[in-house]
């Protein structure tokens, strides 16, 4: 076999070339890669063996990184690698054996000018306060949404903004704003303790990628900065916005009773962006993207315990910003941008 970072190395340029968003590397199968939506074997590979992924992963991961995917049997990191392109890694077992995936992470935040479905993020950009939640599930780009929203406020605005990450995706240059970014393990131990220090900080924005453990923990204090001076942009991985704001309210309520987790909610939220990608006609991926804005129907209905009319209120409100997915699809499907069976 080959020197394992130079087979690593070797394998992550032919994907990239291939403009492949995903790698995925599993005992006993060949190399594939996912391609618009796809996955795809790769031509002329070997079966991979437990032998060559040990090696590959001791090719990358560091002394204490490995202490740590020993003892959780998964980590999630992320690595310049293959020409100094950049990957967010997962390391895991699966049947007994280590695996890996891998997916590019683009160099530079991508310029709104480039979501035309999201143009409305253009007004986010100018919030001083409240709460905007970006969902998706996993794959989605909402990491690349929130990255751009970021980058804009950025160029534009002078801002103090603190991002709590885990781990680091995108990296950020200082423009007209000032941008620290924290890594859940190695700048701070956790997310509640990073909120925590926000309180104490002359913020501006805070950003937080998606969290799973400390969800039901982090939302109260999530709440509580986005009332305050501060917007705070949150990654969910849920499918729309109705099942966004279930999730929220759910993790409220295990704090608070039902109706002060309503109010809490409806008093912050600015809007709810649901997205995904679809293949686009001729190739590539393109996004589709539901959007609801916290407008003084949708705080009432929240208020209210409502939530299941809130999908009336998307429907009926397109020249406020709202758009269905559904609708979403629609119109790319009329644009001919999406044929009709690529979208689920």
């Amino acid at each position: 076999m080959e020197v394992p970072s130079i087979f690593l190395n070797k394998i992550l340029s032919e994907a990239a070339k291939k403009n492949a968003s995903d790698l995925h590397l599993t005992v006993g199968s060949l190399p594939m890669v996912r391609i618009n939506g796809q996955l795809i074997i790769m031509d002329g590979k070997s079966i991979i063996t437990s032998e060559t992924i040990n090696k590959i992963i001791n090719s990358f991961i560091n002394e204490e990184e490995m202490v740590k995917f020993k003892k959780d049997k998964e980590i999630v990191l992320v690595k310049n690698l293959a020409n100094n392109f950049r990957f967010r890694i997962n390391v895991f077992y699966q049947k007994g054996l280590p695996s890996l995936s891998f997916h590019y992470i683009p160099a530079n935040p991508k310029n709104l000018n480039d979501l035309k479905s999201l143009r409305i993020l253009e007004n986010f950009a100018k919030l001083s306060s409240g709460l905007l939640v970006i969902a998706g599930s996993y794959g989605s780009g909402k990491t690349a949404t929130a990255a751009a929203l970021i980058e804009e406020i950025n160029k534009n605005s002078n801002k103090y903004i603190i991002t709590i990450e885990d781990p680091i995706e995108y990296l950020f240059i200082n423009k007209k704003s000032i941008i620290e970014q924290r890594q859940i393990g190695s700048d701070v131990q956790s997310v509640v303790a990073g909120l925590f220090h926000c309180f104490n900080e002359d913020v501006d924005l805070v950003y937080l990628g998606e969290i799973n453990k400390e969800f039901k923990s982090a939302i109260p204090l999530i709440l509580e900065l986005a009332a305050g001076n501060c917007l705070v942009i949150l990654e969910v991985n849920t499918d729309n916005a109705l099942g966004t704001i279930e999730k929220i309210l759910n993790a409220l309520e295990s704090k608070v009773n039902q109706e002060a987790a309503r109010y809490s909610l409806a008093d912050v939220l600015f809007g709810v962006i649901a997205q995904k990608l679809v293949p686009r006609r001729g190739g590539g991926l393109i996004l589709a993207a539901e959007i609801l804005l916290a407008n003084s129907a949708v705080k009432s209905l929240i208020r209210e315990g409502k939530i299941y009319q809130l999908e009336s209120v998307i429907q009926l409100s397109r020249k406020e910003g709202m758009i269905s997915m559904r609708k979403a699809l629609e119109e790319l499907v009329q644009a001919g941008e999406v044929r009709r069976e690529d979208i689920k």
